[in-house]
């Protein structure tokens, strides 16, 4: 992975084998009936609190490919993981991440909203994040903001994790930049529409995407067609779908020629790409 994002890639043999890293083999055409890349949402978001340490504890024990965390700035500049724009959903406090101090979101308890076990359960820093998956799995770094790219980065230059961390985000600004920061670091752009994507939608969409200098488009799964399939990898990219967390959905998408899958669950994504051959 440490040469991804160093040039756009040069057609689908070369995309496959920037994948080995992975296992990805292709199969018989991209994900379809090869390696599906696995993605624990926020951790192992059904068995913990999301974006917690407990969750990406228990999501390693199902070793996915990539965990997937979302970060902010604090009042005071530090990089914080976390989704929401305010504390309200997941913590005991109230307010925005934006508005508050490391020191004032560190002593939320953001745990017990989930179950009385978790209590005392704190907002982990990237930086806290980034140690607990070094060695054993990849993060997967969504930006919520724009602007964060560099601390992001310095992060996990300082931890020698260049090469075994991809960042994400809604913002296509920061698929501009991060190659001028670190280009080996890749970068996925997601996006929604909230409507099945048509033929005429497709290529514009996948177009978009790759002018960003996208490795894998990461879509909202019920907009997901086979047209937005098709064009993403003729626009020589993955496509991802966030975030499935039921069987049926799994293996509809699964089959429609999916290449990686995004879920709260990770546990029984690993079982259904079993049942499938897949895992």
């Amino acid at each position: 992975m440490g040469e991804w994002g160093s040039e756009r890639w040069g057609g689908a043999a070369d995309l496959l084998g920037r994948f080995a890293a992975v296992g990805y083999n292709g199969g018989g055409g991209f994900g379809k009936m090869g390696k599906i890349i696995t993605i624990a949402h926020r951790g192992h978001s059904t068995a913990a609190p999301e974006n917690t340490l407990a969750a990406f504890a228990l999501a390693l024990d199902h070793k996915p490919d990539y965990i997937e965390c979302d970060v902010r700035r604090t009042k005071d500049g530090r990089i914080i993981v976390i989704h929401d724009a305010t504390v309200d959903r997941t913590t005991n406090g109230s307010g925005k991440v934006a508005d508050l101090t490391l020191a004032g979101l560190r002593e939320l308890d953001a745990g017990s909203k989930f179950g009385s076990q978790f209590a005392g359960e704190r907002l982990p820093t990237l930086e806290e994040t980034l140690d607990v998956m070094k060695g054993k799995t990849k993060p997967l770094i969504e930006l919520k903001e724009e602007g964060m790219e560099e601390d992001v980065v310095a992060a996990i230059r300082e931890r020698g994790m260049v090469g075994e961390v991809a960042i994400c985000s809604f913002h296509y600004s920061v698929g501009l930049r991060l190659p001028e920061i670190e280009p080996d670091i890749p970068f996925s752009p997601i996006k929604s529409v909230h409507h099945p994507v048509t033929e005429e939608e497709a290529v514009r969409l996948a177009d978009e995407a790759a002018s960003v200098n996208g490795w894998v488009f990461a879509f909202n799964y019920p907009d997901i067609t086979p047209a937005l399939i098709r064009a993403t990898h003729a626009a020589n990219m993955l496509m991802e779908a966030w975030t499935i967390d039921n069987d049926a959905d799994m293996r509809k998408w699964i089959e429609m020629g999916l290449d990686a899958v995004t879920s709260n669950d990770i546990a029984l994504l690993n079982r259904v790409l079993a049942d499938m051959d897949l895992r």
